[in-house]
């Protein structure tokens, strides 16, 4: 089993750990789990991609969470107004279908981005379990809409996005 796998298998665990009353360190460490099982699932399919298999360790310690959130927002947004031209145009295509599928992996990341802030460093938020497992579901849903999408060219090009910083 990869490492992005068994994070979400770790997540989903943790989220349903104690049956009668949720401890918060169980259910705060499901939704880290959980946003970094997305965030190693997006790296591992990037560097799996490079064909130099000494440097893909190098290349993933290259990929920055907050870069990666503000590409991962940045591409929602594009997708989102795509949207509307197409709603407004054309019919249901296979390649809407796939950037539906992107969409969902960009606004999974930027939302379990937050929540993963939230659950280590928000004190003040107590946590339900119904949330978090629904919010662990969001991750597991991302994960099956790149497993549909991961060897598209928007895909790959997505990939390639996430190592990119805004130069100022």
């Amino acid at each position: 089993m990869r490492l992005p796998e068994g994070l979400l298998e770790q997540a989903q665990h943790l989220a349903r750990r104690e049956p009668k009353r949720p401890k918060q360190a169980s259910l705060r460490r499901a939704i880290s789990t959980a946003y970094y099982a997305l965030f190693h699932l997006l790296i591992s399919e990037a560097i799996l991609s490079w064909k130099r298999v000494e440097d893909r360790d190098d290349l993933a310690r290259m990929f920055e969470h907050t870069n990666m959130k503000t590409v991962c927002a940045n591409r929602r947004d594009e997708l989102n107004a795509q949207f509307k031209k197409t709603k407004r145009t054309a019919p249901a295509s296979y390649d809407l279908t796939v950037r539906k599928h992107l969409h969902l992996v960009a606004e999974t990341f930027v939302q379990m981005h937050q929540q993963r802030e939230n659950a280590d460093y928000d004190y003040s938020t107590t946590w339900a379990r119904t949330d978090v497992v629904a919010k662990v579901a969001a991750v597991d849903a991302a994960f099956k809409a790149w497993k549909a999408i991961r060897k598209e060219d928007i895909s790959q090009a997505f990939l390639f996005t996430l190592l990119q910083k805004k130069r100022r």
